[in-house]
């Protein structure tokens, strides 16, 4: 019963990290069709004027789902195993690999964050300083694919999240009862039976010779 219940924890903890996971990639879809584009920038003097965009909104929004699902499968591993208990699976194969998906998801979570603070930062609206080439004034603006690669980072870091949620909740594996402890042992206290002597004074018998003549 409590390792049912065990695993229907699990499996819900999981859904809610595939959702927040998946929406969050899907949201760096969305932002990069929506970001802000060479056509949009304006120059007004030496300045660069960069509109508002809805990119803005969707990368943040993106980002911060990212991170929730991340904390939600490291509180549900027990922060990458260390406060799981401990016992024979704690050595074992797969709980290893379940702490090393689960550092390697928040590795790939940073760097996915990283892109989308980028991707953030180019679409908020505001003046920056044009930067002259010649006797003409650059805007920097933000190429095409950071959304795209934060949001696959996003997909990446999910499923090893999701991998790392269900290596380190499973529940250690119970050794076989040995052979001997098998078959119960009847109770009760073993009586010794007392020993009497055999019957008789404990000599031979009396042998009489006689003597043939």
């Amino acid at each position: 019963m409590a390792g049912s219940m065990e695993t229907g924890v699990t499996v819900l903890l999981a859904l809610m990290v595939g959702m927040f996971g998946v929406t969050s990639a899907v949201l760096g879809f969305i932002a990069e069709s929506k970001r802000v584009t060479p056509r949009d920038i304006h120059v007004s003097g030496n300045e660069c004027v960069y509109p508002a965009s809805p990119a803005h909104t969707l990368g943040v929004c993106a980002m911060l789902l990212l991170m929730a699902a991340q904390i939600i499968a490291s509180v549900a591993g027990g922060c990458c195993g260390c406060c799981r208990p401990g016992g024979g699976a704690s050595k074992s194969k797969r709980r290893v690999v379940g702490v090393v998906a689960s550092v390697l998801s928040w590795i790939v979570t940073a760097i996915a964050g990283w892109y989308y603070g980028q991707g953030v930062y180019w679409n908020t609206a505001g003046t920056r300083r044009a930067s002259l080439s010649g006797a003409y004034e650059e805007c920097f603006y933000l190429k095409g694919g950071v959304f795209v690669r934060a949001a696959v980072l996003s997909i990446i870091a999910t499923s090893l999240a999701i991998m790392s949620c269900f290596l380190l909740r499973a529940p250690a594996a119970t050794p076989e009862p040995a052979e001997d402890d098998a078959e119960p042992k009847p109770d009760g206290v073993a009586v010794g039976l007392p020993q009497w002597p055999a019957q008789g004074n404990g000599h031979a018998p009396y042998q009489q010779q006689v003597q043939i003549t």
